[in-house]
């Protein structure tokens, strides 16, 4: 049986495979598709496009904890994430399970009007830095150490709104 992790990516992909085919089904009628009715009829076979969100909740069952987006802002991730991509994130009840090279979502550790912050983990505290994990944007030269309590949770996905890297 596969772990819970590639579970849950497998679970993310059917979602973000479903999420596509309801994008091109809704560009497809704003494009005025030259079979009149095909959009349609893909609903009498596919009726669950329309609310595509409602995947969520069995995935949200299947974790045990809900499961936010947000949408990024600002260069400091690229090319791994743009402005305006939505990244799809889990809240984290162990923080301790976090690596280097996860992607989290947090509330920057000096400025706390910057409250969702997305970079990735660069270094896991030892010692006096116990609970603290060192982040960084792939982009940016600016690192940070962000206490525990400061992350929100840990990216699983994200929708792009321009052509993926």
């Amino acid at each position: 049986m596969a772990d819970k992790k590639t579970a849950a990516a497998l679970v993310l992909l059917v979602l973000v495979v479903v999420t596509g085919l309801g994008w091109c089904l809704a560009w497809s009628r704003s494009q005025g598709a030259t079979n009149p009715g095909a959009a349609e009829n893909w609903m009498v076979y596919f009726p669950e496009l329309e609310n595509w969100t409602a995947y969520f909740h069995g995935y949200e069952a299947y974790l045990d904890r809900k499961i936010h987006a947000s949408v990024v802002e600002g260069s400091s991730m690229e090319p791994t994430f743009r402005d305006g991509d939505v990244v799809i994130w889990v809240e984290v009840d162990n923080a301790m399970e976090l690596k280097v090279g996860d992607i989290i979502i947090y509330k920057h550790p000096t400025r706390p009007y910057l409250d969702n912050i997305v970079h990735r983990i660069i270094e896991v505290g030892v010692d006096y830095r116990e609970n603290q994990f060192k982040t960084k944007g792939d982009n940016s030269p600016e690192e940070y150490w962000v206490p525990r309590a400061n992350i929100h949770g840990l990216v699983i996905g994200v929708i792009y709104r321009h052509s993926s890297p």
